[in-house]
């Protein structure tokens, strides 16, 4: 079954209606966002503000209240005894029950003597009773007039309650003084709690049939004096009386013991007039969920409103765009016309836009260039096929000529003598000669896109894949267009020792390496045996040539006694042959030694200077045959490095000889060593001619001499600098040197510093 994927297409007047309806639901949804935030906002702020005004007004009126009550007992105190009748008289006890009529909230008025026993009360409650344990009268004394709230003690028993609650007052006592100086006594005031209820309701019940609020007064150390009854007689720990505590009023979110969340508003009073205040705070609360039912309420509304714009917008937008794309109708059915063959003429008359005119306008240019141009391309279409057959047959030729090419090629990296392998940028193998196959015993069809490294020895394949990464990074190489002798692995897992040589080809359209492998394990062999004969012929040389050069030098030195000029000259030249063998013979043994790897290196940790020291004297005896002084720095540094100090010494001797050798008569031979973060380095430069150009790439390989008659002059067996560069390797070093033609020469080398029982290896 075939299916069959159906575009369909709609008119610009669909798609601008659609545009023109998502702009405007999209412009009506961010208004309605930004109204509704806003609205929210203002309306959760007007919430809160409200809770928080109505604190404010409850707190205002209890200290405004308190401070009333305070003025009247204040009032009444100094009223006492004045008249220098007695405080128990009629005319007191008058005043006091009319105050209790004019404020039913006076719960209890009474006058005591200094002592604490009440002389008169209102009811005749409490008279003669001892008062003097009691708060309010002991405060009074002490000058605090007013006192928090508290349960009845004495006159719960006494006073009617109606309630089924414990009765509770608040205290209000002045001391009274009479026609006296000092006071006579006490007059105190318990004020029934039920007056903050009072004012309570005055302030809640107005709007709590529509919110339902609730009020609640809180003492100073944030207990529950009035509010709920769940709450009733609770401390409280709420963010809102840390507000409090700097001074602040408002509204917050809470978090209450049951577990609900209520928006509360807070404020705390500070007293009114003489009245200090007893730092009540008075919260009101309202449900989180009714607080904010007319912000959801108003969220819904604001919601359906733009549900109705947007709506109203969406019927515009397809009015609008039918209007507007009429004109585009028109066009495009006199287009249809033309595309069927059929003459038409596209007319822009009446049209209202002056794109839609001119565009008609280009339409009919384009047409009637059109027709014009169909004749011409006609004729140009006969030209082409031409020059299409033409262009065809040359192109059949060249690929014929490619094809030459490419069989050349090929019938020349066949008939190679060496073995050629061609790989690509990945590492890849691509081309594969007959002499590869029969060198390393795979065919074509096994290698061809295997990986190079299968023909490297495993402990080289890092190397091989470092090198390649570099050339893609950097896209360059050291070893293209280089002989190179290298290890490689056969199918039967032989490693067969190769001279290769790599090409580079990096065109647009052709990149490769090409490498050509000639096989030298039959020279690797001759080598071998070359060297074994040097080692054995060295070997066997060395103990006669010892001897005889042991017995010259005491013959030379004047054991023998006097011999004739002759002979002594005779006996000069042989001392200086055999030294000269001795020489070259332990020379060729430590290259044998380091070529076999049997080199021995016994590494102590020591100062260097003490050994620098030691080659200088005893190249001194050697360096003044040519009238050359051998100075060392005095300022040489002293550090502690990890060496072979026999091999060490014979480096140092070896460059200091070089440089006596190699410096004029009279000449300056000068040593320093220096000591840098991680190595030491120690310097030999002398005053000679300096080191050719042409020959500093050499100098430090195996018999490398400047020219031959140098080395007829100075002599010598061009192995030394060879090892040196090898034991200095050894201890992870490295020597090299700085020469100017005709200013002489420094060689160096640079020793890692060894530090805390080990070596720091020298980067």
């Amino acid at each position: 079954m075939k299916f069959i994927k159906k575009t369909t297409h709609h008119s610009l007047g669909f798609y601008l209606a659609i545009w023109f309806s998502f702009l405007s639901i999209l412009l009506t949804f961010i208004l309605l966002v930004v109204i509704d935030v806003t609205v929210t906002k203002q309306a959760k702020s007007s919430i809160g503000t409200n809770l928080a005004d109505l604190a404010y007004q409850m707190s205002y009126r209890l200290d405004r209240a308190m401070f009333e009550r305070y003025r009247e007992v204040q009032l009444m105190a100094e009223r006492i005894g004045r008249d220098g009748q007695s405080v128990s008289g009629p005319e007191n006890r008058e005043a006091l029950d009319a105050l209790q009529r004019t404020y039913p909230h006076y719960a209890w008025i009474g006058a005591t003597d200094n002592e604490g026993k009440v002389l008169m009360a209102t009811g005749g409650l409490l008279e003669r009773a001892d008062v003097s344990a009691r708060p309010w009268f002991q405060n009074a004394k002490k000058g605090i007039h007013v006192g928090d709230v508290h349960k009845a003690k004495l006159l719960s028993a006494l006073l009617p309650n109606n309630t089924g609650e414990s009765s509770r007052f608040v205290d209000i006592a002045f001391p009274y003084a009479g026609t006296s100086v000092q006071a006579q006594g006490v007059l105190g005031a318990h004020l029934s709690w039920a007056w903050a209820q009072d004012i309570q309701r005055s302030i809640i019940e107005p709007v709590d049939k529509e919110r339902k609020l609730d009020a609640m007064i809180l003492s100073a150390d944030n207990t529950v004096l009035l509010g709920p009854p769940a709450l009733q007689g609770q401390t409280l720990a709420l963010r809102v009386l840390q507000d409090l505590k700097q001074g602040l009023r408002g509204f917050r979110t809470e978090l209450l013991p049951d577990g609900r969340e209520y928006l509360v508003g807070f404020s705390q009073g500070q007293g009114y007039g003489s009245y200090p205040g007893l730092g009540w705070k008075v919260l009101v609360r309202q449900s989180r969920e009714d607080a904010y039912l007319p912000v959801k309420q108003l969220q819904l509304q604001v919601l359906w409103i733009g549900i109705a714009v947007a709506s109203l917008f969406l019927l515009l937008g397809f009015g609008a765009a039918r209007f507007i794309t009429r004109p585009l109708k028109a066009l495009s059915r006199s287009a249809q016309q033309l595309e069927a063959g059929q003459p038409a003429q596209i007319d822009a008359v009446g049209v209202p836009y002056t794109e839609v005119k001119n565009l008609s306008e280009s339409l009919n240019s384009l047409i009637s260039n059109l027709q014009q141009k169909e004749s011409a391309l006609k004729d140009l279409n006969v030209t082409l096929e031409n020059r299409v057959e033409q262009r065809t047959i040359e192109l059949t030729q060249a690929l014929e000529g490619v094809r030459d090419s490419e069989n050349r090629t090929k019938t020349i990296i066949e008939t190679a003598q060496g073995a050629f392998i061609g790989v690509n940028f990945e590492g890849r193998i691509t081309d594969w000669n007959s002499q590869a196959q029969k060198m390393l015993g795979w065919t074509r069809e096994e290698m061809l896109g295997q990986s190079l490294v299968k023909l490297v020895p495993e402990r080289f394949r890092a190397d091989i894949d470092s090198a390649m990464q570099h050339f893609v990074h950097t896209g360059t190489a050291s070893f293209i267009n280089t002989n190179l002798e290298r290890l490689v692995l056969t199918k039967e897992g032989k490693e067969l020792p190769v001279e290769v040589r790599i090409g580079l080809i990096n065109t647009p359209k052709l990149k490769f390496f090409s490498a050509f492998l000639h096989d030298i394990s039959e020279r690797k062999q001759v080598e071998r045996m070359k060297n074994e004969f040097i080692s054995t012929a060295s070997h066997e040389l060395r103990t006669p040539l010892t001897a005889i050069y042991a017995s010259l030098s005491l013959v030379n030195s004047g054991m023998a006694g006097e011999l004739p000029p002759d002979a002594q000259e005779l006996l000069g030249i042989s001392f200086k042959s055999a030294e000269r063998l001795v020489r070259l013979v332990n020379e060729v043994l430590d290259v044998e030694k380091i070529d076999s790897q049997t080199m021995d290196y016994r590494m102590v940790t020591q100062a260097m200077l003490p050994l620098v020291e030691q080659a200088v004297r005893a190249t001194q005896h050697y360096a003044d045959q040519y009238g050359v002084r051998l100075e060392l720095a005095g300022d040489s540094a002293d550090g502690q490095v990890s060496i072979d100090v026999d091999r060490i010494i014979q480096v140092v001797v070896n460059l200091l000889s070089n440089a006596a050798k190699f410096s004029p008569a009279g000449g300056l031979v000068r040593v320093s060593l220096k000591q840098f973060s991680a190595y030491l380095r120690v310097s030999v430069i002398d005053s000679g001619t300096g080191i050719p150009e042409n020959f500093r790439d050499r100098i430090f390989q195996r018999f490398a001499q400047a020219d031959s008659s140098d080395r007829r002059q100075k002599g010598g067996t061009g192995l030394g600098l060879n090892i040196c560069k090898s034991i200095i390797e050894a201890h992870k070093g490295r020597i090299d040197f700085v020469s100017e033609a005709g200013k002489g020469c420094e060689f160096y080398f640079d020793l890692p510093i060894a530090a805390q029982g080990r070596i720091q290896v020298w980067q």
